[in-house]
């Protein structure tokens, strides 16, 4: 029998095999940007209430057999960050690791969506997490490779007019915070990505991203490398740069003020991004010889820029999502 209970202090050391597994995994397989945190990390995550999940237990053989992890976010967000499986009944586990999820969660506080990037062999879940509500969206994952020598010649060969006047690129200023903060929430309040991140909903949310961003929290933030489009001395447009690993980068927001699109100025800054960072290279300021991008797999405008720039597709995966009323309305063996 397969049943799946909360993970406690008492239960997660009986995870502690089940988790360093994934681990081992996690970045080969699973495509985590970062190595996972330590198994003790994640008991006093746990103990503190920072993570939540649950494990699956396979009465058979009285062995966990599968862990789910997530955490409630602050902009009003559960994040589901994994789900591994080591048995080959996967439908099974799932479906009682997901309707113990809901049931858990009907009359949880503090959150309006549920969003779960499906990375690596979790994207096979695609084919039954709708039956619990969720919607699924393609991302697709492009990386500029530096030492490519025609990714290189693909990026130096494109040539753009110069700017109109009254526009330039600048990089990154403290002071340009605020106003960038407003471009991001015009730029991404209508967009895919606000279906699974409230934060772009409200200037509020906007002004938080910029916060993390900038504060190192989702990655080392490179000022210099990033790319701000000032309309006469005000930013209009973004491209921000944080840095994952020695040399290792990726773009998490590029946007424009959408009374500023069709004119290719996405594509300049960028061009404008990447010439920094090489310039920083150069320098020897950074060792950044790979630049990662993901956007929607219908968003063909940024693919083109992308693959225009020098970029190359390296892979794609479904990020579904959960709004809160899709959860209270499952009933089991109805469509939601």
């Amino acid at each position: 029998m397969i049943q799946a209970h909360r993970i406690t202090t008492e239960s997660v050391d009986a995870l502690r095999g089940l988790y360093e597994r994934f681990c081992q995994k996690a970045v080969s397989e699973y495509r985590w940007a970062h190595e996972p945190i330590a198994f003790e990390a994640l008991v006093q995550s746990l103990s503190r209430d920072l993570v939540r999940g649950y494990w699956v237990e396979d009465t058979a053989i009285s062995e966990p057999v599968a862990l789910m992890l997530y955490r409630l976010e602050t902009h009003r967000a559960i994040e589901i960050n994994l789900i591994y499986v080591e048995v080959d009944d996967l439908k099974t586990v799932t479906d009682r690791l997901i309707r113990r999820f809901i049931a858990d969660n009907r009359e949880t506080e503090g959150w309006d969506v549920v969003s779960y990037a499906m990375l690596g062999p979790q994207g096979v879940l695609v084919r039954t997490l709708p039956w619990y509500g969720f919607k699924p969206i393609g991302q697709a994952q492009f990386c500029l490779d530096l030492t490519d020598s025609i990714s290189l010649q693909i990026f130096q060969q494109q040539a753009f007019e110069p700017l109109e006047a009254g526009y330039q690129l600048d990089g990154w200023q403290p002071h340009y915070a605020g106003a960038v903060a407003e471009c991001i929430h015009e730029a991404f309040q209508n967009a895919v990505d606000s279906l699974w991140d409230p934060r772009f909903r409200t200037l509020i949310g906007a002004r938080q991203v910029v916060g993390l961003m900038t504060a190192g929290m989702m990655g080392q933030f490179l000022p210099t490398c990033t790319s701000i489009l000032l309309k006469d001395g005000q930013p209009v447009g973004f491209c921000f740069l944080l840095q994952d690993s020695l040399m290792e980068a990726h773009i998490p927001l590029i946007g424009i003020k959408p009374d500023q699109r069709r004119k290719k100025l996405g594509s300049q800054l960028l061009k404008d991004c990447i010439a920094r960072t090489v310039q920083d290279m150069v320098s020897e300021k950074n060792n950044i010889l790979r630049i990662k991008a993901t956007t929607d797999t219908d968003n063909i405008r940024a693919i083109k820029m992308y693959r225009r720039l020098g970029f190359r597709e390296e892979y794609n995966y479904p990020h579904v999502y959960l709004p809160r009323e899709k959860l209270r309305a499952f009933q089991p063996g109805k469509w939601c």
